[in-house]
């Protein structure tokens, strides 16, 4: 997986994530169902790696995500939100931006940390 940028939507796994939602939408599919699709496929080949380190990695970026699209959608799950917050706290996605300069690192950081921010202050939707 890759990167260019610091961004939520600025790495290849968080596109593709982005991508299939956008599909569902389109299909007339629910939020919620749209996000179920989702975690049990990234889920399922997540469950292959070997690495622990890029699994969590990219668990995370799912998560966040998720939370992002749902929070697009006004659709914020309450597990969702919970399971991203604490892949933010824990800091589980940092060791992909760890590989690149210490900028991108702490920008990352910042982008997070704005994001959980706004996640922490969003309501969860009851559907």
């Amino acid at each position: 997986m890759g990167a260019w940028g610091t961004g939520l939507w600025e790495d290849d796994l968080s596109c593709d994530i982005q991508d299939e939602w956008n599909e569902l939408m389109d299909e007339g599919i629910s939020p919620r169902k749209a996000t179920k699709i989702i975690l049990k496929s990234w889920q399922e080949e997540f469950s292959d790696y070997d690495d622990e380190e890029v699994k969590q990695t990219d668990e995370s970026i799912l998560f966040i995500s998720l939370a992002g699209l749902q929070m697009r959608h006004k659709a914020l799950t309450a597990s969702v939100k919970k399971k991203a917050l604490q892949l933010i706290e824990k800091g589980a996605d940092l060791a992909l931006w760890e590989e690149g300069d210490d900028e991108s690192y702490q920008e990352r950081k910042k982008v997070l940390e704005k994001f959980r921010d706004k996640l922490k202050n969003t309501k969860s939707s009851l559907f």
